[in-house]
């Protein structure tokens, strides 16, 4: 078990400040596809149904796509089980108002955020940072806007992955470590790329207890469809999906989508298709590698490995929507306030392109008003037709996919060498322009310009 140190009054209020923050967008807002399939697998799951069907809106509860059906969750069933026990919850609750639901949804991702802001308050405290640093760390992670977005606003539940991924770091013992991460595989799959690094961390019969990440999601998921007698073809195109996404969100990838070169991309669809499983070796690789690089004992190194390959897996995936940040950001503010305070700028660099990709894919913020709003998608695709701003949008998310990749990049160098510069590439090229822009006008003004 893992011991909790006495929090404090400071700690308790700030817990208190995030939670209700939280709570006050958790009726209201809503990812309009995401969270209504949320909506669709708790009603439909509920009732007995398989979550990897086409699900219909739901009368009384759905606000988005309500004249037709939506696609399946891409997830081990865990998630779905959870949304499901939240809909019998809501059907004891009489009335039948609708955001009671959007609220019961809610919890789970609010609650997770809150609790990775107390995780990370423990892990400054226990890897030697002081109370008072611990409780900044706890009190900035509490009102970032960007975990509010995510886990509040938008209802992605990414956080109690995130959890259960720092919770290994801070368990003592491999089977308690590859325990937790195997609760976060049955959640959503990306821990899984922690395990390459823990086999070859591992001594002798220690290997065994990573096995035991794989062994949780796998026992689970087969009794719960030994039990419910869902099909199976669901579950292999859920693999599929996680393993093989299409190209989009902050990568170069995305590239492959833009007209212009989608007919050279695709002419030869057989490598296109091999490119993206290049994660696979590449997560294999970076972890055999981390395990070498980062081989002292203690929670430093261990970070370290976990945030390299965090890093690796999101240079060479070809989707990493703006909800995977959840999991890099908490790994890189602990290695600032702890061990890298240089670094610094690539933390803030990172949740600023982040948001900026965010902002700007999800229309300003306004979709998230959907189920209050009803004019929040007309909005949208109203938007999405004018050609000049859906060109402008699309070469907007492209260079700021470019640019994260870039970022990305230097932070994998950064991690690999230390004593590398860890000033973002982006922010020396924005002062070279800025300097050379001021001495053309300076030229200029003093009547030298060409």
């Amino acid at each position: 078990m893992i011991r909790l140190p006495r929090p404090g009054k400071g700690v308790v209020r700030w817990l208190a400040v995030g939670l209700v923050i939280r709570e006050a967008f958790s009726f209201w807002t809503g990812h309009p596809f995401d969270f209504e399939i949320w909506l669709r697998n708790a009603y439909w799951v509920a009732r007995g149904g398989s979550p990897y069907t086409l699900m219909p809106p739901v009368p009384g509860v759905s606000f988005a796509y309500l004249n037709q059906s939506l696609t399946s969750v891409a997830y081990l069933p865990l998630w779905s089980l959870l949304l499901a026990a939240l809909y019998r919850v809501y059907a004891l609750v009489p009335g039948g108002n609708r955001f009671v639901l959007y609220f019961l949804l809610k919890q789970p991702p609010i609650l997770g955020d809150v609790l990775l802001g107390a995780l990370l308050f423990l892990a400054a405290v226990r890897w030697g940072a002081s109370r008072a640093v611990a409780r900044r760390l706890l009190a900035f992670w509490m009102v970032f806007p960007y975990p509010i977005l995510i886990a509040a606003v938008w209802g992605m539940f990414d956080s109690l992955v995130a959890c259960l991924i720092l919770g290994a770091l801070l368990a003592a013992g491999a089977w308690k470590r590859s325990g937790l991460l195997g609760l976060g595989i049955l959640l959503k799959l990306l821990p899984v790329i922690f395990l390459p690094y823990g086999i070859v961390r591992a001594r002798g019969r220690g290997r065994w207890a990573v096995a035991l990440a794989i062994a949780v999601p796998a026992a689970f998921t087969a009794a719960v469809f030994a039990v419910t007698g869902w099909g199976i073809a669901g579950i292999l195109a859920t693999m599929s999906w996680e393993s093989h996404v299409a190209p989009q969100g902050l990568t170069p990838a995305a590239v492959l989508t833009y007209p212009a070169f989608a007919g050279f991309f695709f002419a030869n669809p057989t490598w296109i298709y091999l490119l993206g499983y290049a994660w696979v070796p590449g997560v294999l690789a970076g972890g055999w590698w981390a395990a070498r690089r980062f081989e002292a004992e203690g929670p430093r190194d261990a970070l370290q490995a976990f945030t390299f390959l965090t890093v690796v897996l999101f240079l060479l995936r070809w989707q990493v929507n703006e909800q995977y940040l959840i999991y890099l950001l908490p790994l890189l503010l602990l290695d600032v306030a702890l061990w890298h305070p240089e670094r610094r700028s690539l933390f803030h660099a990172t949740w600023i392109l982040g948001s900026a990709f965010l902002v700007l894919n999800n229309f300003f913020l306004v979709r998230f008003t959907a189920p209050v709003n009803p004019g929040a998608l007309p909005f949208e695709f109203a938007l999405a037709a004018n050609p000049a701003f859906a060109s402008v949008r699309l070469v907007g998310l492209l260079v700021l996919g470019i640019l994260f990749w870039v970022h990305l990049l230097q932070m994998a160098l950064v991690l690999a060498s230390p004593r590398r510069n860890p000033t973002p590439w982006l922010a020396g090229l924005a002062l070279r322009a800025w300097s050379a822009s001021r001495g053309w006008l300076r030229s200029v003004a003093e009547g030298r310009g060409g």
